[in-house]
């Protein structure tokens, strides 16, 4: 749900203009001093791999935050973007169509824990980049649970037979 004070459509057309956006109550000189450097992390996004990428910073935390992975949504649809950041002072959210879920949420909590927004995103930025599964140490693992599994069942198989003889 959107909540109120959210305008999605106003956010949306900021969005369109630059790929970042401000909540309507957002202070003037809080837009200003983040902005230039929000622009900067878009650009970074783009030349660094990561996709194309919008911002929205809003000026309070609703009362039910999980709205606000909602109204990441909603300005993903509406966007010409791959990746929509949403901040808000206490959470926020994040939604891709080219990013998965478990790189996004294995950058995200560092980057709502960094109070410095323009520093959290393009940290959010290089940790999506960098973040990967380590393949040959999972079919290791793989390997390693499958030997354990076919040795305890070779154990207990042995076992049980000469209990019967």
């Amino acid at each position: 749900m959107i909540p109120d004070g959210v305008d999605i459509d106003d956010l949306s057309r900021q969005l369109a203009e630059d790929s970042v956006a401000f909540g309507s109550f957002m202070p003037v000189e809080q837009v200003s001093s983040l902005e230039p450097g929000l622009l900067d992390a878009v650009s970074h996004a783009e030349q660094s791999g990561f996709g194309s990428l919008g911002v929205v910073v809003l000026e309070h935390t609703p009362p039910h935050t999980p709205d606000l992975r909602d109204v990441a949504q909603d300005l993903l649809l509406g966007a010409d973007v791959d990746t929509v950041i949403v901040r808000a002072p206490e959470s926020g959210a994040v939604v891709s169509d080219v990013h998965s879920r478990g790189a996004i949420e294995a950058a995200q909590y560092p980057f709502l824990g960094n109070p410095d927004i323009v520093g959290g995103v393009f940290g959010f930025i290089d940790d999506v980049n960098g973040w990967s599964v380590n393949w040959p140490l999972a079919l290791v693992l793989i390997a390693v649970t499958l030997a354990a599994v076919g040795g305890a069942t070779a154990w207990a198989v042995r076992g049980r037979s000469s209990l019967r003889a």
